[in-house]
């Protein structure tokens, strides 16, 4: 089984002529399936298409029973993330926690932020708190507005340059704030191999080695108890960069078990047999390779045994 972690399709009813025609083809994304022999595509709304001006519990019921409706009508294309923001607001909790038992939704896509407000805010213990008691997956995606949006003005910058790095940033600063000693069940599954963190390591690591030396500049709070490298390790990075060497590098960082296949298709129009074949492309055993595709994934979902 092939399956694919990172896609987007939204309700029929927030329809907008500018917006990548795919995210509202369920017709072209099942030929695109069949073409490259992808069984389940995951999807979940990313916020960067939704209804104008419209609040974020309307979006987020909305976006859930659209979810809850595509995954049942088609139980073995598709498979639907509830929408949640993280950030204190106990209607919302009350949603995602509903979206979840209720409607029976496997796992919960949040934005890395959310108009500059990152995933270490105190304002988001609860819902990290709630998605580790109920034991689903959280899919990180990074935002429309982005950091260091200001100098991305030129040629769609934020999509390509940026959305990584938000990523980058969250999920740093969640390690070195302690979110990962807080909730070390947390299953957190990374857009775009998970940014630059694959290839930073080293650098957190030196600089958690000489914490205590002032004359590189302050670290506090200390709140970690091992290197950072430990816990970028309990990440999941899904395999959107179409760069084998990228991917190649995220599984020699966090392990090939914790490496799930990504599309990014809806919306993001390259053919998913092109996506797949960036797995295929990897200097790994066949078996691993299955791991990637959807071992792992069906694992985190729920959908295997």
């Amino acid at each position: 089984m092939i399956i694919d972690c990172h896609a987007h399709l939204v309700p029929q009813s927030w329809y907008h002529p500018k917006w990548p025609r795919p995210i509202f083809d369920l017709d072209g994304l099942f030929k695109e399936q069949d073409e490259a022999g992808v069984d389940i595509t995951v999807f979940g709304n990313n916020w960067i298409r939704s209804p104008d001006g419209a609040d974020a519990l309307r979006v987020v019921k909305e976006f859930n029973e659209h979810a809850a409706e595509l995954t049942t009508k088609h139980p073995k294309r598709l498979l639907g993330l509830a929408c949640s923001v993280p950030f204190d607001n106990d209607q919302i909790l009350k949603e995602t926690e509903r979206a979840v038992k209720e409607c029976k939704l496997k796992g919960i896509m949040i934005n890395s932020s959310v108009d500059g407000e990152y995933l270490d805010s105190p304002r988001a213990t609860p819902f990290f708190q709630l998605v580790s008691d109920m034991d689903v997956p959280v899919f990180v995606h990074p935002p429309k507005f982005t950091i260091g949006n200001e100098k991305m003005e030129i040629f769609r910058l934020p999509e390509m340059l940026g959305r990584p790095f938000d990523t980058t940033l969250s999920l740093t600063r969640f390690i070195f704030t302690g979110g990962l000693e807080r909730f070390p069940k947390l299953k957190l599954v990374c857009a775009h191999v998970g940014g630059a963190l694959p290839m930073l390591p080293g650098r957190y690591g030196f600089g958690y080695e000489l914490r205590k030396d002032t004359s590189f500049g302050p670290w506090e709070p200390d709140v970690m108890t091992r290197p950072p490298a430990s816990y970028i390790s309990q990440l999941y990075l899904d395999t959107v960069s179409l760069h084998p060497p990228a991917v190649q590098c995220a599984v020699d960082t966090v392990g090939v078990d914790h490496v799930v296949y990504g599309s990014d298709f809806p919306p993001v129009p390259i053919p998913l047999k092109r996506s797949v074949d960036i797995v295929h492309q990897l200097k790994i055993s066949r078996e691993d390779k299955q791991k990637i595709l959807g071992d792992t994934a069906a694992r985190l979902l729920g959908l295997s045994g």
